[in-house]
């Protein structure tokens, strides 16, 4: 077990930048169900507006006081220039102007041109205030029409408006998933990215360098076979992984004790199953000794390749038809449509989910044929014999 024992030295070394993807997608991880432990909830954010009134009557100063009800109102000085600046820097959310004759406008039942207002762009503060102002003149305006006094109608409209809607979120969980789909389906779909980068960067490392001449040759001429010695690497790089694999598993399983139930057993097996197409990808990839830099350019490549091709990224749904059979031959591809159908993103079918299975064990088998092939071309006595024959004859 030398090989073996060797690798692990190596791996001692490569261990703090494989720990920056898992602390990163632990972390997001983390955040994320912190978020859905509360989608039950939900509450009116408050807004920063300033309300500069050029018309100073009580039905002016009655929508202002309004406003405030539901809204910091944020004092400033009536100066356009002081009024945008705070708005890029964020210390106002909208800023509008009571224009003069708002009072006579509304009693005339006219609403055009009662407000100005300062906005960077269209974005939600911008239309829900301004939605809340139509609704507010056009109560009023209507109050008004009945014959009810500019008191009365401002108090019935800000009743009216004031109507609270008790509003709870529902959660539902399909086909006894035990809130795998809705809690841990974006678990087990980020978590490709993160073994592809943890393990390429790694294992293929710790390959490349037990690959070197110096300990290539050296190996050759002990009384390891190529394949033994082959083997031992296979399962170096298979216990590597499967630590890898186990402390994504443990993590999700802190996350939520409810995790492991049901359903979601299928998308721990095919975690695992993917998780050794990678280690098998990485010894492949190690066979031909890329340098460094290269190394790394294959493990991005990989990684957002198959993340954007195959439905990690991006969901299967918005992909188009040409994508989708490219991505047919990654074994990503495979994985996300089985853990799309365990999360009941597709229709659950378990007979297509073990499809999925074989196809993925169908290139864990092909990248180790590979790997075998491409090793005795390599890195067999013969090759070396050879060089060292032309070498002499030179």
């Amino acid at each position: 077990m030398q090989v073996f024992k060797a690798m692990f030295k190596i791996v001692k070394k490569r261990l703090p930048s494989a720990m920056v993807y898992i602390i990163v997608f632990v972390t997001i991880s983390v955040l994320v169900t912190n978020a859905s432990s509360k989608d039950n909830q939900f509450k009116a954010s408050r807004m920063e507006i300033s309300v500069f009134d050029h018309d100073d009557t009580p039905e002016s100063r009655a929508l202002t006081e309004y406003l405030g009800k539901n809204n910091d109102i944020v004092e400033i000085e009536d100066d356009k220039d002081k009024i945008i600046d705070a708005l890029y820097y964020k210390k106002l959310n909208y800023a509008f102007i009571i224009n003069e004759g708002y009072a006579e406008k509304l009693k005339a039942g006219e609403t055009a041109d009662l407000f100005g207002n300062y906005h960077l762009d269209e974005c939600f503060s911008t239309v829900y205030i301004g939605q809340f102002l139509n609704e507010y003149t056009s109560s009023v305006k209507a109050y008004l029409a009945m014959g009810k006094t500019s008191d009365e109608a401002i108090a019935l409209a800000e009743e009216a408006l004031s109507v609270q809607t008790e509003v709870n979120m529902l959660r539902v969980d399909k086909g006894g998933n035990s809130h795998y789909s809705v809690d841990f389906a974006g678990y087990f779909q980020y978590m490709p990215y993160v073994l592809i980068s943890v393990i390429l960067a790694v294992v293929c490392q710790v390959l490349v360098t037990m690959n070197k001449k110096d300990i290539r040759y050296r190996t050759n001429c002990s009384c390891i076979k190529n394949s033994k010695y082959t083997a031992q690497l296979f399962i170096g790089s298979g216990l590597f992984v499967l630590a890898v694999w186990l402390l994504l598993i443990a993590v999700g399983a802190v996350l939520n004790e409810e995790m492991y139930t049901g359903r979601a057993w299928y998308a721990v097996l095919n975690s695992l199953i993917f998780s050794v197409i990678v280690a098998a990808m990485a010894v492949f990839i190690a066979s031909f000794d890329p340098k460094d830099n290269v190394l790394s350019l294959i493990t991005q490549i990989t990684g957002l390749g198959m993340s954007f091709f195959c439905g990690i990224f991006i969901p299967m749904d918005v992909l188009s038809d040409g994508v989708l059979s490219v991505a047919r031959f990654m074994p990503a591809y495979w994985y996300i449509r089985a853990n799309n159908m365990i999360a009941d993103i597709e229709a659950f079918d378990k007979d297509k989910i073990f499809q999925c299975y074989a196809m993925q064990l169908a290139f864990i088998a092909a990248f180790v044929t590979l790997t075998l092939l491409v090793r005795r071309i390599r890195y067999s006595g013969a090759s070396i014999g050879t060089a060292v024959k032309k070498a002499a004859v030179s």
